[in-house]
């Protein structure tokens, strides 16, 4: 044991003075994806009743990623990534102040809310490849799995505090209170990317935008065993993910929840996302990368499962937070296999490939919503828990080089 866990290396990362700065930012935006979450799924959910609709509306920053992602990630290895976060963070921020004033107004419509998912996917389509391609650019080798880690367990932290948080101030002062504090950690996330310094890492080119993805998109072809790990990444956008738009159905029609109850159930995953990013941070330079993504990937699907199978409400967040556990190990070691096994003169086209597979979110999430709306939420998750384990199951025994990446 004492060989797999260095509890003392738990933060090695956050010795690193810009790291810091990034990660701060990181919590900040992290709270506002949380609260986002909670205050949009109850919001289209009031206003509809349809899990249909929180498949759709939801859908529409995945159909900007799908379009837009592989181009951002061009952009990102060409130009300063420290500006990317910037921009991006700040017209996000300026998004969640509008919807704050329209629901202040008592103007919100549903198609507010999708011109919003489909704004937010934009931004992202460049925001995220830096996020993730800026990382190795801060820190070693040595430390990138420690770092990664990190970044998750800020997340889950977020996850805890922030989901539950959103859905009091829903019951307590309004929805529009929600969209007014992710205006506030967007302004906090903004300053602390200030802070970074000019890595000087882009690398201008010569050749078209569509020139330089396809270079991107050849390499990832050649590369069997990255495109396996790519395909993974897929079946958890699919299977493993469509679950927390389903959340306010089930919430109210399975368990009888409120707005309250609906923050907590979405606050459960991220607790054990922070347990399971944590026992990656301690885990340092560990070997065995590829077989611990994969295991993780089961563990995930498994605990899905059983979580639509039960109706303990004790059961229910146990079982949530073993998906959150079990999925952040599962992301942080996939982030970390691709990046650790990619030249950084494609890293930021390969990240953007890996956020386009977030583009095709609706090809799960809509016809989820559309069969949970005829049949019930816990057969939907349960199904697909089980394509999740079938498809790392697979990978793991008959796919050995998978298996055995760092």
């Amino acid at each position: 044991m004492s060989q797999l866990w260095h509890w003392e290396s738990t933060f090695d990362a956050l010795r690193n003075r810009d790291f810091r700065w990034l990660w701060v930012g990181r919590l900040a935006s992290s709270a506002t994806f949380e609260m986002s979450g909670v205050a949009q799924g109850w919001l289209v959910y009031q206003l509809t009743g349809s899990a249909l609709a929180l498949g759709w509306v939801g859908s529409g920053w995945s159909i900007s990623t799908l379009l837009l992602s592989l181009y951002g990630g061009v952009i990102c290895d060409r130009v300063e990534k420290r500006n990317v976060l910037l921009w991006t963070r700040a017209a996000m921020g300026l998004n969640a102040l509008v919807l704050a004033l329209l629901i202040s107004f008592g103007s919100i419509q549903v198609w507010h809310l999708a011109a919003s998912s489909l704004f937010t996917g934009v931004m992202f389509s460049f925001l995220m490849p830096a996020q993730q391609a800026i990382i190795p650019e801060l820190v070693d080798r040595r430390t990138l799995l420690n770092a990664i880690a990190l970044d998750a367990i800020g997340m889950g932290l977020m996850g805890i505090f922030c989901a539950s948080l959103a859905g009091v101030m829903i019951e307590t002062i309004g929805v529009q209170g929600v969209y007014y504090a992710m205006a506030g950690f967007y302004a906090v996330a903004l300053f602390s990317l200030s802070k970074l310094r000019r890595t000087g890492r882009g690398c201008p080119s010569a050749n078209s935008v569509w020139c330089d993805a396809g270079e991107g998109l050849s390499y990832l072809w050649r590369s069997p065993s990255l495109l396996a790990v790519m395909g993974l990444a897929l079946s958890r956008v699919l299977f493993a993910m469509p679950y927390r738009t389903l959340m306010p159905k089930y919430a109210e029609e399975v368990l009888g929840f409120g707005a309250t109850g609906l923050g907590l159930l979405l606050a459960a995953p991220g607790f054990g996302a922070t347990l399971g990013s944590l026992a990656v941070a301690a885990m340092g330079d560990l070997r065995g990368k590829g077989r611990l993504f994969l295991s993780a990937g089961m563990v995930m699907g498994l605990a899905l499962v059983l979580f639509a199978a039960v109706r303990l409400q004790a059961l229910v967040f146990f079982f949530l937070i073993i998906v959150g556990a079990a999925g952040n190990v599962c992301m942080v070691t996939n982030t970390t296999l691709l990046q650790a096994n990619t030249p950084a003169q494609v890293r930021g086209r390969v990240m953007s490939i890996y956020l386009m597979l977030w583009g095709l979110t609706p090809l799960g999430t809509l016809p989820a919503g559309a069969v949970a709306d005829r049949i019930g939420v816990p057969w939907v998750v349960g199904a697909q828990g089980i394509l999740v384990i079938l498809a790392f199951a697979g990978m793991f025994f008959l796919r050995g080089e998978v298996r055995r990446m760092e």
